[in-house]
């Protein structure tokens, strides 16, 4: 089922910002209500500037809410798109779980690309999407710890409980598909209660990662997408053995202005150009 994961990594691209979220649940509620209004006021913002009252997408560019593990795959795709079509897609980037909520609350996107297949069948289910989700690809963990750290060995996963190791950065499982995936590896390793008291939750997974380049964690769970474009971490890829992968699947939703829009570009991921760039970025390709 899985296509084979690109062995070459990419050469190192910007860096990212140096922002870091450590959630609990009292500010979780607060992150959301913050996230929904900012990305309300971006995506609306983009719909209303134009005096024709068409909006700045007008009849063809296109509004997109992606998991934050597309961050670099994702900006590739879109540039290539513009080259090819002319047709400026804005992306914002975030938690699915949070994002689903803001599409559940009117965000009105046409295209939303989530980390995992149960976020995308609620909203199928809750009537908010016009169409059936559709997985366009597989994603995977990796181990990843700040330049000039050492990373376990996975020849003995028990390592991961190792002292040195006292902070240990996840994505928020309840609302971030690479959190969930990262404490059910945990527990099939045996270390989730061990470690438990070590943890320490991003956002989302790219929040995750930044707790690991500026050092507030030893250790990070992430998305594997984020190795080839590795700037002050390095990591390496857990085998997809040791867990279930994420079948990261996309729906347009009900709130766009552009759904066909968005399902062209949809269609653009899919293809040979749009396959290629995931791969080379460590996702799977589903049959």
């Amino acid at each position: 089922m899985l296509c084979t994961i690109a062995s070459v990594f990419q050469r190192r691209r910007e860096a990212m910002g140096s922002r870091t979220y450590r959630t609990t649940d009292a500010s979780a509620s607060m992150y959301f209500r913050i996230a929904f209004l900012a990305v309300v006021a971006v995506f609306l913002g983009a719909a209303c500037s134009r005096p024709d009252g068409q909006g700045a997408q007008g009849n063809d560019d296109v509004l997109i809410a992606a998991a934050a593990d597309l961050r670099f795959a994702l900006n590739d795709i879109v540039t290539l798109y513009l080259e090819e079509t002319g047709i400026e897609v804005t992306v914002n980037y975030g938690s699915t779980g949070l994002m689903t909520q803001q599409i559940e609350n009117g965000a009105p996107i046409d295209l939303f690309l989530a980390a995992d297949l149960s976020f995308a069948q609620r909203l199928y289910e809750g009537g908010h999407s016009s169409g059936e989700p559709v997985p366009y690809a597989l994603g995977y963990l990796a181990l990843a710890v700040p330049e000039g750290g050492v990373l376990p060995n996975l020849a003995d996963i028990r390592e991961l409980s190792d002292p040195r190791y006292e902070v240990i950065a996840i994505a928020n499982p309840s609302h971030a598909p690479y959190g969930t995936a990262a404490f059910r590896f945990l527990e099939g390793a045996g270390l989730l209660e061990e470690l438990r008291p070590r943890l320490v939750y991003g956002e989302n997974v790219l929040d995750t990662l930044r707790l690991v380049q500026t050092g507030s964690a030893d250790l990070g769970l992430v998305a594997a997408a984020f190795l080839p474009n590795a700037r002050d971490f390095h990591g390496v890829l857990l085998e997809p053995e040791r867990y279930e992968p994420l079948l990261q699947t996309a729906v347009l939703t009900n709130g766009g202005a552009n759904i066909e829009g968005g399902r062209q570009f949809l269609e653009f991921i899919m293809s040979p150009v749009g396959a290629e760039v995931l791969s080379r970025y460590l996702f799977g390709i589903p049959e």
